[in-house]
């Protein structure tokens, strides 16, 4: 790959108060200060900025401009924000990235360099940057194998990938976003480019970082937050936070390819039921629908959708649907007829329509990057939702992926939102339109409930429209630790709606892997077990019943700390922080934690550790700072900082919990709503001379009023402790009225010769030891102070 020589800057010129334009012979510049840690860095090779929509960039996004300092010097200009420092070389236009202190976090080598593309009339565009010898790299969405992206060089080009391995590449999403952690120190970028992009970490050269695409615009953003897990948090505002989902989509979801006809849902349904294992829904596949044609039915297996999806609703089942772009070609099927007659389908250059195979036979595709489309598709989803019932949507085969291992021609075209384009600019972003047209269509269909959207493809940005899966993966123990990567590298690209399917959805699991996984998975935000069915059952009851008792333990586990996972979520849909949380991320700064992947954070006070290898007995895990119990049993970690060896029995996986923190719990539930208000147990874990803060977040675990009325109680609680006591201060927003009159108070981890005495607000407050050593005592849940002294 050729670049075109270095030339001097030209001149530079303010464009506006917080924009700066660098011109140069064969390009321009513009540098746009969005916050104090944010710079938009574009380059154009043309005589204009065209004002190109955004599929990654939230249009609520509202920038909170700094203030500058800009200083020339005689080799570069400076532009300063209480942050981050920019410079600009005058020799080269290249850029330098430096922190509050005067550190050089990232610096352009060669810098920007394009190249016309003949066939497509685009110029091909790229950025080198210098690599330092330290700098680790994570992210870019859904990429397996290790968490640590040093010295692989992938693709951004959505694809369907089944039975994928460490090495695979592309796959489903394209999430151009990466941190960078370096001795540390840290940083981020987005570069917002829909077409087929590449990022390459030292494979081309171990001194260079690359990346760019096969087209577009050379638009990155680069991102300075206080740490990493922020860099992440202000990558998110910046794509769009995400919606608060309905309480239900956090509990456990049950699915296979396929639950068919209508008796072996029921079936399913009284099983789960009578073997009291918690569940909230139900995933129906292809095989629901009249020769697998979009929102129909196929009546001889399911003869009574409404009354079904009612029946399951009574035992506290939501019902979630599939559906795919590919709209059979059938003038008899209104969903094909009407968009046709609304010319909603996608054409070739030459005005085909286009026409490719997938489930149905032969099928129309349609624009999902077409306004007028998304409305269309918005509108057909009154009776599913309506009328039926039908809770969640999911859309697969959305990247797009056509029959055999293919996706669109490249000249299929798009409208693009007003810029025209080929299938090469918009193929990234196709799976991500389909799944906004049909959270819009949920929302029109039933406005007093949130939706539910399941989505296998999608772009920058996703969490505004879906939560989301790996795809197709195999069931081994290789995959069980692809699972936990993935997770944590989707969560670290903005999107922690995310899990795997469960147990592997190609071949069988062994017990003790479909147990591993299902402990694993209850700790992630998205929780489902969906497999191919042509393995064999995969239900928590098909492995014997000792592996039924501790599946059903982890789900349990789940339902009790759904409150918990709650309040994670409203933290990450209001500020954007993830719930979960890499190790490497959460303590950038010591660099012996940039190749660990197992460990992970659920939110600010759980910390897991996955069990990988069929047999493992125990685990050696990293301690991160703080005073650690262990979860299950109480037990104080001895050590922090440091690694530790913990027994992996399998009635558990090792889970750590952070003392000082309030863990909010309900009673466990066979779904989400059969306590109309569940009494909450505030379980604490006592530590000396500590300072944490908590928080409760609760609201109606659906519908708009939260968001729209301000109907939610959020508690947030400081935690201060002596060697003999300790102080909880709570403070509330919000108008919700208390759902309860009373917390209790679990209080783990005294020591053996306390004798605590509680006072809430100036008065006592009598509580007991229980057989297990928790100290439990009720107190208002209005209250604002709770000391506690022995």
């Amino acid at each position: 790959m050729s670049t075109l020589p270095q030339t001097r800057v030209e001149k530079t010129v303010w464009v506006s108060q917080h924009t700066l334009e660098v011109v140069l012979p064969c390009s321009r510049l513009r540098l746009s200060f969005l916050e104090e840690g944010l710079v938009r860095c574009r380059y154009v090779t043309g005589p204009v900025f065209e004002d190109i929509p955004s599929y990654g960039r939230a249009p609520e996004y509202r920038p909170e401009p700094p203030p500058l300092a800009a200083e020339a010097h005689e080799e570069y200009l400076q532009v300063a924000t209480a942050r981050l420092t920019l410079r600009i070389r005058l020799a080269d236009g290249g850029l330098e990235f430096y922190d509050a202190e005067g550190v050089c976090l990232c610096a352009d080598g060669e810098g920007f360099g394009h190249r016309l593309n003949d066939r497509t009339g685009e110029d091909l565009v790229w950025v080198r940057k210098k690599m330092p010898e330290k700098a680790h790299f994570f992210g870019l969405g859904d990429k397996p194998g290790k968490l640590n992206l040093r010295g692989r060089r992938l693709e951004m080009w959505g694809a369907d990938h089944y039975k994928f391995t460490p090495a695979s590449d592309p796959l489903y999403k394209s999430i151009p976003f990466f941190v960078c952690l370096n001795e540390g120190r840290q940083y981020g970028i987005f570069f917002d480019n829909t077409m087929r992009s590449y990022f390459d970490f030292g494979r081309e050269r171990p001194d260079l970082l690359l990346f760019g695409a096969d087209g577009g615009v050379m638009d990155y953003y680069f991102i300075l937050g206080r740490d990493a897990v922020d860099t992440v948090a202000t990558y998110t505002r910046l794509t769009g936070l995400p919606p608060m989902p309905p309480l239900w989509a956090l509990g456990y979801h049950q699915s296979k390819w396929s639950y068919y006809p209508e008796q072996m849902v029921q079936d399913l349904a009284d099983e789960m039921r009578r073997r009291r294992i918690p569940c909230d829904s139900i995933h129906l596949d292809i095989h629901h629908m009249k020769e697998y044609q979009a929102l129909t039915w196929d009546r001889t297996s399911f003869p009574d959708p409404p009354g079904m999806i009612r029946r399951l609703g009574d035992q506290g089942f939501k019902v979630v649907c599939i559906v795919d772009p590919g709209i059979k070609i059938n003038p008899n099927n209104y969903v094909w007829r009407s968009g046709f007659e609304r010319n909603v389908f996608c054409r070739r250059h030459d005005g085909a329509l286009l026409h490719g195979t997938v489930w149905p036979g032969e099928c129309n595709f349609p624009d999902f990057t077409s306004p007028d489309t998304r409305k269309w598709w918005a509108g057909l989803f009154h009776r599913q939702v309506a009328e039926y019932g039908v809770r969640g949507i999911w859309t697969d085969m959305n990247e797009p992926a056509m029959f055999p291992d293919k996706t669109f021609p490249d000249d299929t075209r798009h409208a693009f939102d007003g810029y025209s384009c080929s299938h090469l600019k918009a193929h990234n972003v196709y799976g991500q339109c389909m799944a906004q047209a049909t959270r819009r269509g949920m929302e029109q269909s039933a406005p007093q409930r949130r939706p539910f959207v399941l989505s296998r493809a999608g772009f920058a940005g996703l969490q505004r429209w879906a939560a989301t899966w790996t795809g197709d993966n195999d069931s081994d123990w290789e995959n069980l630790q692809m699972a936990n990567g993935m997770v944590q590298r989707l969560s670290a690209s903005g999107v922690s709606f995310c899990g795997a399917d469960t147990g592997g959805f190609l071949g069988h699991p062994t017990p003790e892997l479909f147990c591993r996984w299902m402990q694993m998975a209850a700790f992630h935000v998205f929780f489902r077990n969906h497999n191919n069915g042509e393995f064999g059952g995969q239900e928590p009851w098909c492995f014997g019943d000792m592996v039924e008792d501790l599946v059903r333990k982890a789900i349990e586990d789940r339902y009790r700390l759904l409150p918990y996972i709650y309040t994670q979520f409203h933290l990450y849909h209001s500020t954007g922080v993830p719930v979960i949380r890499s190790l490497a991320l959460m303590l950038h700064e010591n660099t012996d934690m940039y190749w660990r992947g197992t460990e992970f954070f659920l939110g600010d006070a759980l910390y897991v550790i996955p069990v990988h290898y069929k047999g493992q007995s125990e685990q050696k895990l990293f301690v991160p700072p703080g005073t650690w119990y262990c979860y299950h049993t109480d037990r104080p970690v001895p050590v922090s900082n440091t690694e530790f060896i913990t027994p992996t029995p399998m009635s558990h996986i090792p889970v750590l919990v952070k003392a000082g923190c309030v863990v909010p719990r309900w009673p466990v539930q066979q779904y989400v709503g059969e306590l109309p208000a569940p009494p909450c147990t505030l379980d604490l874990w006592w530590a000396p001379d500590t300072e944490e803060s908590s928080r409760l977040y609760e609201d109606a675990g659906d519908g708009p009023e939260a968001e729209h009325f301000g109907a939610y109680l959020l508690h947030e609680f400081r935690y201060r402790s002596t060697a003999r006591g300790f102080t909880l201060r709570a403070g509330r927003s919000g108008s919700m009225p208390a759902p309860r009159a009373e917390f209790t108070v679990a209080l783990h981890g005294l020591p053996q010769d306390a004798a605590p005495r509680a006072f809430a607000d100036g008065r006592e407050t009598h509580g007991r030891f229980d057989e297990k050593r928790v100290f439990r005592f009720p107190v208002p849940s209005g209250f604002c102070t709770l000391e506690l002294n022995f």
